[in-house]
């Protein structure tokens, strides 16, 4: 059964179900090839790094379901899974080989919905493989850090939005505004009456073109896939609600469905991290973070400010803030690229800084109104990580934070325990291990974090594809990735606390995957016509 337009089919595409071949079944096995290239590739990944990369924070997560107390200052549903990993099996492993299956999945997902609008197939099974096999990429895809289901929720969403946005619009003929020539790439639509392009003939056995249903009150199914995995963005990171309101902000006007649909879904993925911090998991024993623990920017804002203009400030506030930790510490941590080095000073008093948050609260709203550009420089230089292309390693505070390598200090009195045990790294294969690790030790050469470490470079490279994909075939389905994206970079400059590598993972993923798509797109821009 086939498909067949008036309009010509995109250069490079000899089928018209757009892989060239004219075979259907490709599209049937293509989703597939993408997942098991992802998963074969991470799968090496976690046989090399078994039972998977820890952190300091990694001790923090298994301490609060272990010894407790069990606090929400990390992710609360991340701790879950450690604890039932914990109790079903006795190990931690379990964790990162799901984080593999799920990174794989999520790769496959965003592939197809990039398929209509990249090259060859072959290609972005190749850019899955690509990602999965990127030092960067796989080593923190089996890293015990509640960023990684963070990062799978943010790609899955992606995926999930560009599905949605492809969709043809009601009222319109082409779907989702494409152009004539390229209608060969909307043959599911079609299929399933949609809307078909004229000169489309519809296949026996399907049903005919249904009329347009009015503007602005279609519900696609999907949206509730879309609201699930921005939810899990706000649950597997406290501040990941952040990144959810602000790609449902951008998404709004992409979707081809009812704004009110896809603000009510928004809503709710968006309002229940918080409320779960505040009611939920206090109900299940779980203790709420402290306050100071949220406001760790406030305190590098002030640090930065006092540095700089210690005029904005009169002999009370002076005292506040040495009430919290002595002058000399407020200017040692006076670096706009993290907080760290006011924060995690030993001279910070926690304590008292938890007693007066409110008085220094008040005193950073009047420093933002006084003086807003001093606080929007602090920001603006602590989410250099997601702007700036170039390093800022130079600078005070500016280095880059990747991986720790290293068995994770552990507290006194866990050595010797059960916990303790499988705690350290155990790779299931030495050959594997010697490789993987040689390959981080390559990727981290300084002339590398450009492209390897630092997200900014994809993000444009996104933009990119995304506004060369609109102008050549109308559709918003790779805006609709740039938009979350552009979430993602834009939730770094509220909430980024350091120069910290996984903080960006998602869009340098989106960013590989689009790869075959900008190229494509660049040579039909470039090609005479």
């Amino acid at each position: 059964m086939t498909i067949t337009t008036a309009g010509p089919r995109p250069a490079g595409e000899s089928g018209p179900d757009g892989g060239g071949d004219g075979t259907p079944a490709r599209d049937r096995w293509f989703p597939l090839a993408c997942y098991a290239t992802g998963q074969l590739v991470l799968l090496g990944w976690w046989l090399a790094l078994h039972p998977g990369l820890m952190s300091p924070d990694t001790v923090s997560y298994v301490r609060h379901v272990t010894t407790g107390p069990w606090t929400a200052t990390h992710s609360v549903a991340y701790d879950a899974l450690l604890r039932l990993s914990l109790r079903v099996t006795g190990d931690l492993s379990p964790v990162t080989l799901l984080q593999t299956t799920a990174m794989s999945a999520a790769l496959a997902h965003l592939a197809g919905a990039l398929r209509p609008y990249g090259p060859r197939r072959r290609w972005l099974v190749a850019a899955v493989g690509c990602a999965a096999l990127l030092p960067p990429l796989g080593a923190f895809t089996v890293t015990m850090w509640k960023d990684v289901p963070f990062t799978i929720c943010v790609l899955l969403a992606a995926g999930t939005a560009a599905g949605i946005a492809a969709r043809p619009r009601a009222g319109t003929r082409h779907g989702d505004g494409a152009r004539q020539g390229d209608a060969t790439r909307y043959g599911e639509d079609i299929r399933h009456g949609d809307g078909a392009p004229p000169g489309a003939t519809v296949p026996d056995g399907f049903p005919a073109p249904a009329r347009p249903r009015p503007r602005g009150l279609a519900w696609d199914p999907r949206l509730a896939a879309l609201g699930a995995e921005l939810l899990g963005a706000g649950l597997f990171r406290n501040n990941g609600f952040v990144v959810a309101l602000i790609a449902a902000v951008l998404l709004v006007p992409l979707l081809p469905v009812a704004r009110r649909w896809t603000a009510a879904v928004a809503a709710v993925a968006v309002a229940a991290p918080p409320l779960l911090m505040s009611i939920g998991y206090p109900a299940l024993g779980v203790a709420p973070p402290p306050r100071v623990f949220a406001y760790q920017t406030v305190f590098g804002d002030l640090a930065v400010a006092y540095a700089e203009r210690p005029g904005l400030f009169d002999r009370g506030q002076r005292e506040l803030l040495t009430g919290i930790a002595p002058i000399d510490t407020w200017l040692r941590g006076a670096t706009c690229h993290t907080v760290s080095r006011v924060y995690f000073d030993p001279d910070f008093d926690g304590r008292e800084a938890e007693r007066r948050v409110s008085e220094v609260m008040d005193l950073w709203r009047g420093l933002l109104v006084r003086a807003p550009g001093v606080i929007l420089d602090a920001r603006l230089c602590r989410a250099a990580l997601a702007w700036q292309i170039g390093s800022t390693a130079g600078e005070p505070g500016g280095e880059l934070y990747r991986f720790s390598l290293r068995d994770p200090v552990l507290p006194p009195g866990w050595e010797g325990t059960p916990v303790a045990a499988v705690m350290r790294g155990r790779p299931l294969s030495e050959g594997l291990r010697a490789a993987a690790l040689s390959a981080l030790d390559a990727a981290g050469a300084h002339r590398l974090e450009w492209l390897l470490w630092r997200g900014a470079l994809w993000c444009y490279l996104c933009y990119a594809t995304a506004a060369l994909v609109r102008r050549r075939t109308g559709s918003r389905a790779v805006a609709a990735v740039a938009a979350v994206v552009c979430a993602q970079q834009l939730g770094v400059l509220l909430t980024n606390t350091a120069q910290d590598f996984r903080f960006m993972v998602t869009p340098i993923i989106a960013g590989v995957l689009l790869v075959p798509t900008f190229l494509r797109e660049a040579r039909a821009l470039l090609s005479p016509r």
